[in-house]
């Protein structure tokens, strides 16, 4: 069976899970007090994984994934192991399972959201995610109101174009983003007869 991409996580069990938005903004002084601060790239989000120690049937497993996506050239969907449901819907799952529909949106990073649960709680620090025509956005919440089948929600970092667009599926549950391999990051150390893999992914679209 042909393998498609973007490809999955592995199941192998994770002791790391580490994903955040880089920085992309430098500063630099300019002399006289002044601080210049320049965005020197696009927003992106980077996970780094540590695998618990795998026997070396799961570690093969991994690295002939890794082998696949060919240094970056190919794509990973990733979703996060751990992180999968908002703060308020640890143990309630429904309600977030529940996609809503996109809107509108101001100024590139406040959503108008319509159809989603009547008893969806969003707090600060939530995750959500939105697709559209295979394109994938995943952002943290900053603000959050609204009652009802509406939400209005602010998110870090903006969203692009692609996704910025009225119709888009709004991801409160496992939100996805299309990431690659950072090149030389993947590391494969053995303690006896247990592997322990770890890598990064970098988002790309």
């Amino acid at each position: 069976m042909a393998v498609t991409f973007p490809r999955e996580l592995p199941d192998v069990g994770w002791q790391v899970a580490d994903f955040a938005p880089d920085d992309p903004v430098k500063a630099s002084p300019s002399g006289a007090r002044l601080i210049n601060y320049t965005q020197v790239e696009d927003p992106a989000w980077v996970a780094s994984m540590t695998s618990r120690p795998l026997v070396y049937s799961e570690y093969a497993a991994v690295k002939a994934w890794w082998m696949s996506l060919r240094g970056g050239l190919r794509t990973v969907l990733f979703r996060h192991p751990w992180v999968c449901y908002p703060k308020a819907h640890g143990s309630n799952h429904a309600p977030a399972d529940d996609a809503g529909n996109l809107v509108s949106v101001t100024d590139g990073n406040v959503l108008l959201i319509n159809g989603v649960d009547a008893a969806l709680v969003l707090t600060v620090g939530d995750r959500v995610g939105i697709e559209r025509a295979g394109r994938y956005y995943v952002g943290l919440i900053s603000e959050v109101s609204g009652s009802s089948t509406s939400r209005t929600i602010s998110v870090e970092p903006p969203l692009f174009d692609a996704v910025a667009q009225a119709g888009s599926v709004v991801r409160f549950a496992k939100p996805a983003l299309v990431m690659r391999p950072v090149p030389g990051s993947f590391q494969e150390p053995r303690s006896g007869r247990f592997y322990t893999v770890s890598f990064q992914l970098r988002e790309s679209q």
